[in-house]
């Protein structure tokens, strides 16, 4: 296998003379074959991309789709080839090296089958945005993944062309792709592999097209959407348990909180199935095995549920409407977690 049948792929946005400068390195320093994926940059990038073209093969969309569409666009391109051989993925805005890209590109034949990250270390000065973005994507992704990752918003990642059906398979066309390929590479048992690369930020990482709101609810969506779920099927929860109690304490009927948390659990959880099979994880799976699942979840947390709301109030004197609060905000992402991984799986 010779080293033209290794590609390196760059999406490009408005790109300036950065991109060439990485491109004339790695055509002298590799024999990699350069694909850069113009996703609909105005005109004012024109003499750019004509400046690429010495150097790689451009793929042009008429309009800006987004990061997740653009490498898609290069993996199409390159599985119709049908030729074996890395691939690496790039940034076009100069925060990767070119001594990073080969370094990936050496390391995808040491496992075939797995995904490779390139991971910077978050040290020293970085702009404010980079550090809280990070932390959040990191710790949010181990919650619902399960899978601790140092870097999960890293653009550098290399692969054999064998990974490309499980690629294009995953959802999404601009930023949330690259946090759904990790998702989508933990449920089906791709390795990922992390290999440290410099961590290089230019101009407070000005040039970067992430826009923070927008592209983080894209990430999240499913989070957001399980939080509206939650939240919908906790009122409804918090409110029929405040209900049923007043009425079980002045009957004087034993053990109130236990009857209350009960019933008011069985109405909410019934509601909360329903919205997560349809709207949040949009599982098609049959609803009597699935529902089977998730009563044996659901009966689960209720016992634990059950369990820590009689400690708080009967040994630590809290009140029971506050004790419910606490109890049902620390089980809301082992909930999430919980039914994403076993009740909602996705077969593939």
């Amino acid at each position: 296998m010779t080293a033209r049948n290794h590609t390196i792929v760059i999406p490009a946005y408005e790109p300036d003379d950065r991109m060439i400068a990485l491109l004339q390195e790695l055509n002298e320093k590799s024999a990699a074959r350069l694909i850069v994926v113009n996703d609909g940059s105005s005109k004012e990038s024109d003499s750019v991309f004509r400046k690429a073209e010495d150097y790689a093969r451009i793929l042009t969309h008429d309009k800006n789709y987004g990061k997740g569409k653009a490498i898609k666009t290069a993996l199409n391109f390159i599985q119709k080839d049908g030729e074996e051989g890395g691939i690496v993925l790039a940034d076009a805005d100069g925060q990767h090296v070119a001594e990073d890209i080969l370094l990936l590109l050496d390391k995808i034949f040491e496992n075939k089958s797995a995904l490779l990250l390139g991971i910077r270390n978050f040290t020293g000065k970085l702009p404010l945005r980079s550090r809280i973005g990070n932390q959040f994507t990191k710790v949010t992704f181990r919650l619902i993944s399960g899978k601790g990752l140092k870097d999960t918003q890293t653009g550098l990642r290399a692969f054999h062309t064998s990974l490309i059906p499980v690629l294009l398979s995953v959802p999404g066309d601009r930023y949330e792709y690259e946090t759904n390929v990790l998702f989508q590479c933990v449920e089906e048992g791709v390795e990922i592999v992390e290999v440290p690369i410099q961590t290089i930020y230019l101009d407070g990482n000005a040039s970067s097209h992430f826009r923070i709101i927008q592209d983080s609810i894209r990430i999240y969506r499913n989070m957001f959407r399980f939080a509206s779920s939650s939240l919908i099927s906790f009122c409804l929860d918090y409110i029929l348990y405040g209900i049923v109690l007043s009425v079980t304490t002045l009957q004087g009927i034993p053990s109130a909180e236990i009857v209350s948390n009960i019933t008011a659990r069985v109405v909410s959880a019934s509601m909360n199935f329903y919205l997560n099979k349809r709207f949040v994880f949009r599982h098609q799976g049959g609803l009597f095995q699935t529902g089977f699942r998730y009563a044996i979840l659901a009966l689960s947390l209720l016992c634990v549920n059950t369990v820590i709301l009689v400690w708080l109030v009967e040994e630590k004197g809290f009140h029971g409407m506050t004790a419910k609060a606490m109890v049902e905000l620390f089980l809301f992402f082992l909930s999430f977690l919980l039914q994403k991984r076993m009740v909602f799986k996705k077969k593939h």
